[in-house]
């Protein structure tokens, strides 16, 4: 019961964190959860959380790095292969070698091996903490493409030197020619591990869809098993289940690209959970963190050897060596033949300063740390574990609060950083290009649907222009389309056309209505002639007819109207210039009114094909759109968070779509 309630309380403070950071934007989700976890150390808990390393590294790195594989952008990771490859390789081991060294220097009581296996901790960066940071700043597009990638790679390539360093320190025995050649081979070995395994679950998923098992939540189910069955199978086995969960997640990336109904709720529902598994992983890593600290700090602090303001130097120390590094890095990137996009003249020293403080260390680091064995194999204890984890949490709460506030500093004046946070003028800007590639396609047969599907579009424009200027524009065409109902009412009475007691309660409430609007007296005095005029005339002619009949021929007459209106509103449109989503939003609603008052008109069978065409091209439209949000968040027009917050609306919208046609 007590393990139960501790669970609730981590969640619950997960996300009270968010809640938090609401209000305090200035501190980040990751200090806030750490001290959060600190608190719940002194609340009057009866259970005290004991870590197993080996579950730890099982519970939190193999699904964060099989996410990471699933959500990788395959064509940026190709594209700028040589800068991630040159961080995510050449700087991780040069970070372990160097930094290792200069640990043990700096703090000879921790041994040269647990030396490296820190170093190695420190060295891969943390993409989910760059993706909250991103939410607040404008990172450039670019930078972002390559500390995504980055962080993908370098997990697998830190944690595995991490391991070998971890594993030298515990078993006594290190053969840099030996582990060169064992690296190869497990890493190998895991990254066909993985593929393996997705191939051998994409053909037992393929057998039971041949068996009709098509439930979402069976399959989801899988899914969630995939990196622990792999990681497990991997470490079985001998090879690297660090690469092999990252290896299975990229390969598990490509089964979504044949579409039908079952696959596609499977993806909407597989996006949700994974999104709350990892929310809630990185979270649990931070608060862990938290409860930890106390005791750390309290054996670090009874510690003779090191002093309190000493300890808190040592991590400043060690942050300031890991950036230095981290920058002198990446001005050799710079040269030429490495593929960095080179900086314009005088920025070279800016872009680097961004992409090193952009490389901050979070959960893998976490991880690491709080994975490290509690002895050796003769029975010791690890030696100065306690420490290792406070100088690794003191990098990443200075790696944070330089990202949060340096970062802004330095990207605040950078012409990319300057564009409005409001990305409301680049979905306008979609959304334009979606009605024009939808009129290129329009022909005799679809003119009406495409009209129908366009002025959707344009409706969700209109909606999307919130300033006075736009809300004065559509007072004017509002009159106009009330005036064009009224003529067409007049016109029909002089034709004879129209019951003369339907069009004296139309015209009534037309002429009441732009008086309102207008103020115009000629609307108040006719009405009170029409008045006069009709009374009799008007009550004879209703009288003759039957409820029906009177219903049905003010329908015919609200059709005639609307007709007419949108005639209007069709020979306004090549002319209406800025205020075209006005007309167009207007003709849709007007057209809206039409299938409502006419639906008794029309055949089932041809109503009908119409729907099935409309459902095609809304379809179109879709996919029409989620080219041109990818197209321009690769141009680095659009945010990162903006391009994921609009395919999710486009994916509801499919959604709900396929659910009204299934």
């Amino acid at each position: 019961m007590e393990i139960f309630e501790f669970i609730l309380l981590m969640l619950a403070a997960i996300a009270l964190s968010n809640l938090v950071n609401r209000f305090i934007p200035s501190v980040s989700v990751p200090i806030i959860q750490i001290i959060l976890g600190v608190v719940i150390t002194y609340l009057p808990l009866h259970f005290e959380l004991t870590l197993n390393p080996e579950l730890f590294l099982l519970l939190f790195i193999a699904p964060l790095l099989f996410n990471d594989g699933r959500q990788s952008d395959k064509e940026a990771l190709w594209r700028l292969k040589k800068p991630i490859l040159l961080l995510a390789l050449g700087l991780v081991f040069m970070t372990v070698a160097i930094l290792g060294f200069f640990l043990n220097w700096l703090l000879p009581v921790i041994p040269l091996a647990a030396a490296f296996a820190l170093a190695a901790a420190l060295a891969p960066t943390d993409a989910v903490a760059v993706g909250a940071l991103e939410e607040k700043i404008k990172i450039p597009h670019h930078t972002m493409k390559i500390l995504e990638g980055e962080s993908l790679i370098n997990d697998a390539s830190g944690l595995v030197s991490f391991q070998f360093a971890a594993a030298a320190m515990v078993t006594g025995a290190f053969s840099l020619r030996s582990a060169s050649l064992s690296f190869a081979a497990i890493s190998l070995g895991g990254i066909l591990l993985g593929l393996l395994m997705t191939l051998v679950k994409y053909v037992f998923v393929k057998w039971l869809r041949k068996l009709g098992m098509e439930n979402v939540t069976l399959h989801m189910l899988i899914e969630v098993l995939t990196p622990f069955a792999v990681f497990l199978m991997a470490e079985e086995l001998g090879v690297n289940g660090i690469l092999a969960a990252v290896s299975a997640g990229i390969a598990h990336s490509f089964g979504y690209k044949k579409l039908n109904p079952e696959i596609a709720r499977l993806n909407i529902v597989s996006k949700s959970t994974w999104s709350v598994i990892i929310y809630v992983l990185n979270g649990l890593v931070f608060l862990i963190l938290g409860t930890q600290l106390p005791e750390i700090i309290r054996t670090i602090w009874n510690s003779s050897s090191l002093g309190h303001a000493q300890v808190i130097l040592y991590t400043l120390v060690l942050t300031l060596a890991l950036l230095a590094l981290r920058f002198v890095w990446v001005l050799v990137m710079t040269l030429p033949g490495t593929g960095y996009q080179k900086p314009a003249p005088g920025h070279t020293i800016k872009n680097a300063l961004i992409l090193t403080l952009s490389g901050v260390r979070g959960t893998i680091t976490l991880a690491s740390t709080l994975s490290l064995p509690f002895f050796l194999d003769n029975g010791n204890p690890f030696p100065e574990r306690d420490l290792i984890i406070f100088l690794a949490a003191g990098v990443i709460l200075w790696t944070l609060l330089a990202s949060n506030y340096l970062l802004p500093l330095l990207i605040g004046d950078d012409a990319e950083a300057a564009q409005v946070n409001d990305e409301t003028p680049i979905e306008m800007e979609i959304l334009r290009n979606v009605v024009i590639a939808l009129s290129e396609q329009t022909n005799d047969d679809n003119r009406v649907a495409i009209g129908r599907i366009i002025n959707t579009y344009h409706s969700r424009i209109r909606k999307l222009k919130k300033d006075e200027a736009a809300e004065r524009l559509q007072r004017p065409l509002l009159i106009d389309t009330l005036k064009w109902q009224r003529e067409s009412t007049l016109l029909a009475i002089k034709n004879k056309e129209v019951n003369l007691f339907i069009a004296y309660r139309t015209l009534h409430r037309l002429n009441r209505t732009l008086f309102r609007f207008t103020k115009d007296d000629q609307y108040k005095t006719n009405l009170q002639a029409l008045r006069q005029w009709m009374e009799v005339s008007g009550m004879l002619n209703q009288a003759t007819l039957s409820f029906q009949e009177r219903r049905e021929a003010l329908d015919a007459f609200r059709v005639r109207n609307i007709k007419y209106v949108i005639e209007k509103l069709n020979a306004v449109l090549p002319t209406a210039g800025t205020e075209v989503e006005d007309v167009s939003s207007s003709i849709l609603r007007y057209e809206r009114m039409l299938s409502r008052y006419s639906r008794s008109e029309a055949s089932s069978s041809s109503r009908q094909d119409f729907d099935t065409t409309l459902d095609e091209l809304a379809r179109v439209g879709i996919q029409l759109e989620r080219d041109q949000i990818q197209l321009i968040f690769e141009s680095g027009q659009l945010s990162r968070a903006g391009m994921k917050e609009m395919k999710n609306n486009l994916l509801l919208m499919e959604h709900d779509l396929r659910e009204l046609t299934i």
